[in-house]
């Protein structure tokens, strides 16, 4: 298992190679206690081993309520799954409705099967499939940031709220 203890976002430009769940979960909380302004997340189902622990959480909730022009904003392809099982991220949502909002992509991307994280639009966590936990981690490369933001705010732009997500919020 890595540490990312030493690795600063926004200073450490370093990729490095990831390939559990446990490498993905500590540099995501890492890059979440650190970030300012935002976090944009594309998940199959909110990946519960990463997202879904007391420690991420609260380290959203201490982001979103630092600044109230911070935000988090989660694409996911399937909320059923999370509905059904419960996750952490959707209560907090129903909490803070201001700074959290989950959508779910077009039918255009029912084939991207990629995991994406992305904080600050400074550092990220990319697999390129999101069966597997193999993937690269950088806390301070802007311009790959900045691709993978690019991509992802051509996905938010076609993604819709989905009902399964209101009818929790019922």
């Amino acid at each position: 298992m890595l540490s990312f203890e030493n690795h600063i976002l926004g200073e450490t430009n370093e990729k490095i190679a990831i390939d559990s769940s446990s490498d993905h979960r500590l540099a995501a909380l890492r890059m979440t206690q650190q970030a300012k302004s935002n976090i944009a997340i594309i998940s199959r189902e909110l990946d519960p081993p990463v997202y879904n622990t007391p420690e991420f959480v609260e380290a959203v909730k201490q982001l979103v309520l630092a600044n109230r022009y911070t935000h988090l904003r989660a694409m996911v392809f399937e909320p059923q799954t999370i509905v059904k099982y419960g996750h952490r991220l959707v209560d907090l949502m129903l909490d803070l409705t201001s700074f959290i909002e989950f959508r779910v992509p077009s039918d255009e991307y029912d084939d991207f099967n990629e995991s994406l994280f992305v904080a600050d639009e400074t550092g990220y966590i990319l697999r390129t499939s999101a069966d597997r936990y193999e993937g690269s981690v950088n806390f301070n490369d802007k311009r790959s940031s900045r691709i993978l933001m690019k991509k992802f705010e051509e996905m938010w732009g076609k993604a819709k709220p989905d009902p399964n997500l209101k009818r929790v919020m019922l």
